[in-house]
């Protein structure tokens, strides 16, 4: 902890001075009273799992409401990774969401690998990260809390959380809708009514949003676009008040995705294959690395079909002025299934089948004491279960599951093997705020959490003996494969994560706070394991992470400055890599704990009223990520690979967006939106390739819209990505096994526009 201080001291006392000086100097009288149009408004969140002001948590909160998603163009979780510093939202090789907070997170879309980065919906954990990558519809606000929540949060919040919070039903009838179109043949149509039923006790909601569009790159087998998107998810809320101190609601949610094609990476090398025609000789056939970041040549490509709902039953209660007590019970479901091409060819060299089938439930308990007396508090129960089935099949380099007749360095290992994997998870926790003085106020939580996981893998080998070659009939439709010998293990983890937290309010405008946190993420079994030796259980994850803030609002609260400076001591880190097995050779994909790595640095956002129609929002985050233990496999042999970067960590990366309104006439509005973001140099995958790096780059997006002056109607014309940026967002290094290199890209340039109307 000690490097933070010495190397980057200067940062982080600019950060924490200067806005403080300026806070200081706002406490002298004003020649006249604040102008309440300029005033930025209050931000309510509920972090500490209780509604207060933005300002006055002590932990490195975003807070990211309706007409901020607006204003980002964002229609996927994705859309909000440039507002918050040091995060890193994208969508995986698995159509999972891959999430990175201050360098911590997992990229491994498999369901024994779990999130880094928690993702809650109203409070409900989401476990499976491909129905974590949310659509941004009917929404409140998105909060994305920074650095370990092992104290109220529990479960994959060892680098931070995502809170989605839905809109509550209206207690007038309403009604919205806005309807939208744009090149790659995108459109989108999004609605949402509500209102009271009948009387004021008893408000529902239902919201709907269909978007598709065609892929962004071509596939040069058949001449069709790659990685569309044909999705419709919908969201339906009752809420019923009977009295004033007892709420209940009821939600059902779900989304439905069938793409065309799944999304299929590029070679970035060159990929060689062996086709084995029948009756002829083996002939090698060599694939140059691509010319283009869109252009693919895949055979593996037809399907991605996500199909996930959740129902949801809250229940309060205020038993006093002081005293409340909630409920929150849920169940989700999840179908997913996926044809990935993992060689980029034609041949069917190592093509990837993946049938998931998922549900889980969960129960929490919680009562919240707040007397307004100085003293808060919340403790309560948690209970958690998970049930996945997955199958995949994979062909190791000879004959595709998909029945075309392929041999890679002669071998014939395609296999089809089916993945039970349970998880029960059981926790308490406490967290209370006490005023030790008017200014200063101690913090302190803490929750035992227990796991266990229980995992069976079952294999069938799909092979003719005779002439030592994978059979063309596809096996996962004929189940005419030879069964092999069943593994399974049976495992459970523990943790205490404390909390404390010391707070100081400087002044009515500036809160300082210091806080020490630990985080926890527990072990398993590698899912791709296939010996008993391979299939037993890793570590579980910890973190401990220390960190200084200052909350600051200045300039009659037109201003409103936060910064942190932090310090993650990070142990066991849970990463895949991809390689050959040292005795027999053939390819291998490794899950390992990597020892140990620090991650330090610092953030600043800042939002600023410069008149009443200009908002300038800035976000700059800095992050020294570092192994400090790391050893792996490399041609066969253990070695220390700890000067490698870690994945998705860029040192630098910030945003600045400017939004300008202006009356065009007695009845219409129009607004100008610009906003650009830089990224510094990312790894993309465990290994820090530099072939799959990704070097610095810099966005654009900007939007212009005209409404009228009651917000009735809108008319919005946007544009993301507008120097077409062409960015890798996740890698496959198989340099060791079979020998190529391949890459993701993320979305083109793309335009839109969209018409709404709200009653």
């Amino acid at each position: 902890m000690i490097k933070i201080w010495t190397v980057h001291a200067p940062i982080a006392c600019a950060l924490l001075a200067a806005p403080l000086a300026w806070a200081q100097e706002q406490r002298q009288p004003a020649a006249a009273a604040p102008d309440e149009h300029l005033q930025i408004a209050e931000v309510i969140v509920t972090a500490r799992r209780r509604a207060e002001s933005l300002q006055d948590v002590p932990v490195s909160v975003s807070a990211l409401d309706a007409n901020r998603i607006v204003e980002l163009q964002a229609e996927s979780i994705n859309g909000l990774q440039n507002a918050v510093p040091n995060l890193y939202i994208d969508r995986g090789d698995g159509a999972n969401a891959v999430i990175f907070i201050r360098g911590i997170g997992q990229n491994d879309s498999l369901a024994f690998a779990d999130a880094g980065v928690g993702v809650y919906v109203d409070d409900v954990f989401v476990a499976r990260s491909q129905a974590a990558f949310l659509d941004l519809f009917d929404v409140e606000r998105v909060e994305v809390l920074r650095g370990p929540q092992g104290t109220l949060y529990g479960r994959n919040t060892i680098g931070g959380a995502v809170k989605f919070v839905s809109a509550e039903p209206p207690e007038q009838f309403g009604l919205d809708v806005e309807a939208g179109g744009g090149n790659f043949g995108y459109q989108s149509l999004k609605a949402r009514l509500g209102g009271p039923l009948g009387s004021d006790d008893l408000r529902a909601k239902i919201a709907v949003a269909a978007i598709q569009r065609d892929g962004f790159a071509t596939n040069t087998v058949d001449g069709a676009d790659d990685g569309d998107m044909r999705s419709v998810a919908w969201r339906g809320t009752l809420a019923y008040t009977p009295t004033d101190s007892t709420r209940v609601s009821l939600t059902f949610d779900g989304k439905r995705d069938r793409p065309d094609t799944s999304r299929s990476p590029v070679r970035e090398t060159s990929v060689t294959g062996f086709a084995d025609p029948v009756g002829a000789p083996f002939s090698p056939t060599t694939f140059a690395p691509a010319t283009h970041p869109y252009r693919v040549d895949v055979n593996a490509n037809d399907m991605s079909d996500l199909t996930a709902w959740g129902v949801t039953l809250k229940a309060s209660v205020d038993l006093s002025d002081a005293w409340s007590i909630e409920s929150i019970t849920s169940y989700r479901d999840m179908d997913f299934d996926l044809a990935l091409d993992t060689d980029g060819t034609p041949l069917p060299i190592l093509d990837i089948l993946v049938l998931q089938d998922e549900d889980q439930f969960s129960q929490e308990l919680r009562a919240t004491y707040d007397a307004h007396a100085g003293f808060t508090a919340v403790a309560g129960l948690y209970y958690f279960h998970d049930d996945d089935l997955t199958f995949s099949g994979v062909d190791n380099g000879s004959l595709s599951v998909f029945g075309f007749p392929v041999t890679l360095f002669g071998l014939a290992t395609s296999s089809l093997a089916d993945t039970r994997q349970k998880t029960e998870s059981i926790a308490a926790f406490a967290d209370a705020s006490y005023d030790l003085a008017p200014r200063l106020t101690l913090g302190a939580g803490v929750r035992y959490t227990y796991e266990e996981k229980e995992s069976r893998r079952q294999f069938e080998n799909f092979f003719d003996p005779a002439i030592s070659v994978i059979e063309n009939t596809p096996p996962f439709l004929s189940g005419a494969g030879v069964p092999g010998t069943p593994i399974s293990g049976k495992e459970h983890f523990d943790a205490v994560t404390p909390k404390l937290s010391l707070s100081y309010r400087a002044t009515d405008e500036a809160l300082l706070y210091a806080s020490v946190a630990r985080g926890f993420k527990s072990g398993g079994f590698d899912g791709r394991g296939t010996t008993d030796f391979g299939f037993q259980p890793f570590d579980p994850e910890t973190v401990w992470g220390y960190e200084v803030g200052l909350k600051s609002t200045w300039a009659d609260e037109r201003i409103v400055a936060n910064a942190a400076i932090f310090y993650n001591d990070y142990q066991d880190l849970q990463v895949t890599s991809f390689g050959a097995d040292p005795v027999s050779g053939t390819f291998v994909s490794l899950f390992t704990n990597a020892a140990k790595a620090r991650t330090q640095g610092a953030e600043l956002e800042l939002t600023a009223r410069a008149t009443a129609g200009l908002t300038l929002n800035a976000a700059v985050g800095y992050l020294d990520a570092k192994y400090e233990e790391f050893s792996t496999l490399v041609g066969g042999i253990v070695t220390d690979v700890s000067d490698r970067e870690l994945v998705n960590a860029p040192e630098w990366s910030g945003s600045l967006g400017l939004t300008y309104e202006h009356r065009l006439s007695p009845w219409l509005l129009g607004t100008v939106h610009v906003d650009g973001a830089y990224r510094g140099k990312t790894y993309t995958e465990i290994t820090a390739s530099e072939v799959l790096a990704q070097d610095s780059y810099t966005l654009a997006n900007a939007f212009v819209s005209v409404r009228t002056d009651d917000d009735r109607w809108e008319l919005r014309a946007g544009a993301r990505n507008l120097t077409d940026e062409k960015v890798r967002v996740q890698g496959f290094n198989l340099s060791e096994f079979p020998g190529y290199q391949l890459a993701f890209y993320s979305a083109r340039r793309t335009w839109n526009l969209h018409v709404a109307y709200r009653y």
